[in-house]
C-alpha cells in the first residue's frame, strides 16, 4: 500500500527534465512543447497567442558587484514577480540565463500583448532587496503573435527574440512587436558574433592611434591613445561602437583587452626600433577585464587569504607579461577606465590600480565630468590623469555651465596632481579656451585625426610631429 501511494506521488511529481532547478519554472524544452499545443489548440478556435521573450537589462552587474549567489537570488525573485502579474492560463518559462519567455492568449488581439508587457516593465521597477542592498531592475522585451507573425512555434520564438534584441538596441527598458526587418537584424547580429570569436585566431584586429598634443607648442604630440578597430572580412574596418558592445556581451570582452595590451606593447617597441622613440600609449579598459576571466590556480591560491579578487591580480599580471616580454618602460602604458565603470567598481579596483601604478603603469579616468564620480573616492585613486568628457567640450564655447564644469575640473584636477586631456576638441576657440584655462593635453580632429602605427612613424621622422613629454 506505501509502495502504491508512493509511485502515485511520483507519477504527480513534475518530470524535472522539464522544469528551471533554480527558479522552479518551466524550461526552454517545455516552454517549447506547450507553445506547440497551445497554438493547435488556437487553430481550432480561431484565437491570437502572443509570445513574448525578456531579458533583464545588465544583469551581469548583479554577478559583477555582489557575487553569483545574489544573482541567483535575483532570478529567484524576478520570476516570482514574473508570476505575480500573469494570468493563471499564461505561462512563463526561464529559457536561458537571464532569459525568460511568456505565452500568453490573447483573445483580444496583439494589443493584450502589449498591455502586458506594459504591467510587467512597471512591476519590475519595484525594487528588490538583496544582501542589504536595494535592486532596481528593467527588462528588454519581445513580441511575437500567432497567427500573424508565423504558425509555427519555434518561428515564433525566434521572433519574439529578434524583436527583444530590437529592444535593446532601441535603450533598453521597453518592447517591441516583431516587425519585417527584424529578423534581418538578428542574423547579422548572429553573424557579427560568430566573426568576432574568430577575429582574434585570424589577426583581424588593429589598432588606430590618435595623437595626444601638447598646449604648449603646436605640432608636439606627448603621447597616442590607441583605439581598436575590426578589419571584418567583406565590410571593411569596423568602428568600435559597433562590435565593443557585443564584445562585452558575450565576454569576449577580456581576451580582446588582452591582444590590446600586448599588441600596444609590441608598437612601443616597434616605433623605438624604428627611432620615432619612446611614444607613450594609452589604452581603454574595460570593466569587464576586472570581473571576468580564469586565473590560474596559483593565483586563486595566492590570493585566497588576502581576500583579494584573483580577477584583478590576473589583469595585472596580463599587464605586467606584456611590459616584460617586450621590454618596455611601464611609464609607457596609461590604463584608461571610464568614470562611471570606475565608479561601480570603485572598492574592488582601487587597491589593483595602486598596484599597477606602483609599477610605473599610469591611471586615466576617461569621459570624466558627465558620470557619478564620489570625491571620496576620487581622492583615493592614484589618478595621473583626467580626460574630460568630449560631451563637454562641445559646448564649452557657447554654454556657460559647460564652461564652468570644465574650468572647475581642470582646478581640481590639477589640485590633485593630475594631468587634464580634454577630448573631441575641433574647433580654434575650443583650443583657445582651453589652453587659456591651463589645460594640459588635448585630442580631437582639430589637431590629429587617428592615424595608423606607420602613419605616426612617418610623422615623427619626417619631422611633422615632434615628441615631447607629457609634465604636469
Amino acid at each position: 500500500m506505501d509502495d502504491l501511494r508512493q509511485r502515485r506521488e511520483t507519477d504527480r511529481q513534475p518530470p524535472l527534465a522539464r522544469y528551471d532547478a533554480l527558479t522552479a519554472l518551466p524550461n526552454r524544452v517545455l516552454f517549447h512543447e506547450t507553445l506547440r499545443k497551445i497554438i493547435a489548440q488556437a487553430r481550432y478556435g480561431q484565437r491570437m497567442v502572443s509570445v513574448l521573450t525578456l531579458d533583464i537589462d545588465h544583469f551581469q552587474r548583479v554577478n559583477d558587484t555582489l557575487g553569483r549567489a545574489s544573482g541567483d537570488e535575483l532570478l529567484r525573485q524576478f520570476s516570482l514577480r514574473l508570476l505575480q502579474c500573469l494570468r493563471v492560463r499564461d505561462m512563463i518559462a526561464r529559457l536561458d540565463g537571464d532569459e525568460f519567455g511568456c505565452i500568453l492568449d490573447t483573445p483580444e488581439g496583439s494589443e493584450d500583448a502589449g498591455v502586458v508587457a506594459g504591467k510587467l516593465r512597471e512591476a519590475l521597477r519595484r525594487p528588490f532587496t538583496l544582501s542589504g542592498h536595494r535592486i532596481v531592475l528593467t527588462a528588454s522585451i519581445g513580441i511575437s503573435v500567432y497567427p500573424v507573425d508565423s504558425a509555427d512555434a519555434d518561428i515564433l520564438i525566434r521572433k519574439s527574440d529578434s524583436a527583444m534584441h530590437c529592444s535593446k538596441t532601441a535603450g533598453r527598458d521597453t518592447y517591441r512587436f516583431f516587425a519585417p526587418g527584424m529578423n534581418a537584424h538578428a542574423m547579422e547580429r548572429a553573424a557579427c558574433e560568430n566573426g568576432l570569436r574568430q577575429a582574434l585566431d585570424r589577426g583581424e584586429f588593429v589598432l588606430h592611434y590618435q595623437p595626444k598634443m601638447a598646449l604648449s607648442a603646436e605640432r608636439h604630440m606627448t603621447g597616442v591613445e590607441a583605439l581598436i578597430r575590426w578589419n571584418r572580412p567583406g565590410h571593411g574596418l569596423v568602428a568600435p561602437e559597433e562590435f565593443i558592445p557585443i564584445l562585452e556581451q558575450t565576454g569576449l570582452i577580456g581576451e580582446a583587452g588582452v591582444w590590446v595590451i600586448q599588441a600596444a606593447c609590441r608598437q612601443i617597441a616597434e616605433w623605438k626600433r624604428l627611432g620615432a622613440g619612446e611614444i607613450p600609449i594609452s589604452i581603454n579598459v574595460s570593466a569587464r577585464q576586472f570581473t571576468q576571466g580564469d586565473p590560474g590556480h596559483d593565483v586563486v591560491q595566492a590570493t585566497h587569504e588576502s581576500g583579494i579578487d584573483p580577477r584583478l591580480i590576473e589583469f595585472e599580471l596580463q599587464a605586467e607579461r606584456a611590459l616584460r616580454e617586450n621590454g618596455i618602460d611601464a611609464r609607457l602604458l596609461e590604463l584608461e577606465l571610464t568614470e562611471s565603470s570606475l565608479m561601480m567598481h570603485a572598492r574592488r579596483t582601487i587597491d589593483a590600480f595602486a598596484r599597477l601604478k606602483a609599477t610605473g603603469i599610469r591611471i586615466s579616468i576617461d569621459d570624466f565630468g558627465i558620470g557619478y564620480s564620489s570625491l571620496a573616492y576620487l581622492k583615493r585613486l592614484p589618478v595621473d590623469v583626467l580626460k574630460i568628457d568630449r560631451s563637454l567640450i562641445a559646448n564649452v564655447v557657447t554654454s556657460r555651465a559647460d564652461a564652468a564644469i570644465v574650468t572647475a575640473i581642470i582646478g581640481m584636477a590639477h589640485s590633485l596632481d593630475a594631468r587634464v586631456v580634454a577630448e573631441g576638441v575641433e574647433s580654434a576657440e575650443q583650443l583657445d579656451f582651453l589652453r587659456m584655462r591651463d589645460c594640459d593635453e588635448i585630442q580631437g580632429y582639430y589637431l590629429a585625426r587617428p592615424l595608423s602605427a606607420g602613419e605616426i612613424s612617418r610623422a615623427i621622422l619626417a619631422g611633422d610631429l615632434s615628441l615631447v613629454p607629457a609634465e604636469r
